[in-house]
């Protein structure tokens, strides 16, 4: 891996984030008076309390990032991005990523602290900083590295309250504004092959001036789209062997084969109870730091079917889970006649919601339709 600053800095950037005509923020084209503005005097504290200013980062390309800590929209998967994948690529170079807060007033030294080593930004590498007022944070940001920002005071969510573009800067070695780019690969070429040493250099020499990877001037950006985890299709999988476990549970003690029945519900369940972890895990661990759920985004018929299918697999799937306990306490006392009278309706529900977990994850993965 290529370690020449001069090229690294074109990892920076994300898709623009249009936040109507307020906050369009169409990228200033190559010769822009605003595109290689210096950045203006600046004097922050980071998370561990130290000063951060024009003096101290400069030497050095830089990447400023606009997030908060309870931010709900983009940030989370942005933060994770550059965890996962601008960091390792940077090691060994003298490039610095700094997370500006836009919420200086509530995301103290101690929040900004939890919120990195969350991110595993162990190192001086990555800074995290904050101003005294919010007001002084927005007008650096807005005014001075040409992101727009603002609050909404009409917001109920506090993690909606500040919306902000989602563009990262790139700050050159002379404290100069070079761009606003991807997070690309840098050892990838625009044909999709890996760039060899001379190219690189190339790359690295013009690239901020035109983006090797796609022509970024003038040309406003939709939200990113958001990274994809194996999780949801373990969930539907675990849905897809219960189903079939269930069923040939059925089968079984419809020929009276009792303890072949009886392991067959025993390993349905505990299926379904791995797929109960790996569903509460995804949406309390995963999706808070990963930009959020997917969006359904058919119209119409289509999403009245689809909104009506997930309530009945959510409503019926909390009321399942007792029901099931209990026929299975039922079967371990050996009290088969109120099992059995039990089991006529937790079987075909237990047998609905397994079925119906594939099902929404087939129309809400593989066959959602693309965005309007």
């Amino acid at each position: 891996m290529l370690r020449n600053a001069a090229w690294t800095v074109l990892l920076a950037a994300v898709p623009t984030f249009a936040f109507g005509q307020e906050l369009s923020q169409a990228t200033p084209g190559p010769e822009a008076d605003d595109r290689f503005g210096p950045v203006p005097e600046f004097s922050f504290v980071d998370r561990a309390g130290r000063t951060v200013t024009n003096e101290t980062l400069a030497g050095a390309p830089w990447i400023a990032v606009p997030f908060f800590v309870k931010c709900t929209g983009p940030c989370p998967s942005i933060t994770r991005d550059i965890s996962e994948r601008l960091v390792p690529l940077l090691e060994g170079s003298s490039v610095k990523i700094v997370s500006f807060t836009l919420d200086p007033e509530v995301d103290t030294e101690e929040e900004l602290d939890e919120y990195a080593r969350l991110f595993g930004a162990e190192d001086d590498r990555w800074l995290f900083v904050r101003s005294e007022t919010e007001a002084e944070m927005h007008r650096f940001l807005g005014e001075g590295l040409k992101v727009p920002v603002q609050r909404d005071d009409t917001a109920l969510d506090p993690g909606q309250a500040i919306v902000h573009g989602t563009r990262m800067p790139v700050i050159d070695a002379e404290g100069k504004i070079a761009g606003w780019y991807e997070l690309l690969d840098p050892s990838v070429g625009s044909d999709g092959l890996p760039l060899d040493e001379a190219e690189a250099i190339v790359a690295g020499r013009y690239g901020l001036l035109a983006a090797r990877a796609r022509s970024l001037a003038g040309e406003t950006y939709a939200w990113p789209v958001k990274r994809s985890s194996r999780i949801p299709l373990v969930n539907a999988s675990l849905n897809g062997i219960a189903f079939l476990l269930l069923i040939a549970g059925y089968v079984a003690i419809r020929r009276e084969r009792r303890g072949l029945h009886e392991a067959l519900m025993k390993s349905a369940f505990i299926v379904s109870a791995a797929f109960l972890a790996s569903y509460l895990y995804y949406h309390f661990a995963v999706l808070p730091i990963s930009g959020g759920p997917t969006k359904y985004n058919g119209e119409g018929l289509a999403k009245t079917a689809y909104l009506a299918m997930l309530l009945s697999h959510v409503v019926l799937a909390v009321v399942n889970l007792p029901m099931v306990l209990r026929v299975l306490w039922l079967a371990h006392r050996e009290d088969w006649t109120r099992h059995r009278r039990l089991a006529r309706w937790t079987f075909p529900i237990w047998l609905y919601v397994s079925l119906t977990g594939v099902l929404v994850y087939l129309v809400l993965y593989p066959f959602n339709p693309p965005p309007a």
